[in-house]
């Protein structure tokens, strides 16, 4: 009686750790499947998507600027960071034209990844401006040093 006691605690209590097992590994599969932005690995997986789905926006001048963007923005922050006005220009109007043609797919996964284009797209764009506004600042604190000291004078 005891020893089938015992082996009956003994299965409820791995069954239970092996339930919780399998919970923990599923959230772990479910959350990097539904990550918010373009991060590293996403953006390849979105590429194999708009090969199937997008053929002739892949071949398009928009979606070489939008992948070198985006892997630039997780793979070198500071050549990201460093990019001149005109290629950001273009990388707007990459986004706006990517966006339109997901909208344009049909199915969920089109959807989903046209939320992820429009987060990453808008993570990217409050980058850029607060190094324009950090840099605008620096600009005013090397000016105003100068002037100082020539009004002391």
């Amino acid at each position: 009686m005891k020893n089938s006691f015992k082996s009956v605690i003994f299965a409820l209590v791995f069954g239970s750790f092996m339930t919780t097992a399998n919970i923990v590994k599923a959230n772990d599969r479910d959350s990097a499947s539904n990550e918010v932005i373009l991060v590293r690995g996403a953006e390849a997986n979105f590429a194999n998507f708009m090969t199937k789905k997008a053929k002739k926006l892949v071949k398009t001048s928009d979606w070489n600027v939008f992948i070198e963007v985006v892997t630039l923005y997780n793979d070198s922050p500071s050549k990201f960071m460093t990019l001149s006005a005109d290629k950001k220009e273009a990388f707007v109007t990459a986004v706006e034209n990517i966006e339109v043609k997901l909208n344009k797919v049909r199915g969920s996964e089109a959807k989903v990844w046209k939320q992820k284009v429009t987060t990453t797209a808008a993570v990217i764009k409050v980058l850029w401006n607060y190094q324009s506004n950090v840099e605008s600042t620096d600009t005013e604190q090397t000016v105003a040093p100068a002037a100082i000291e020539m009004l002391g004078r």
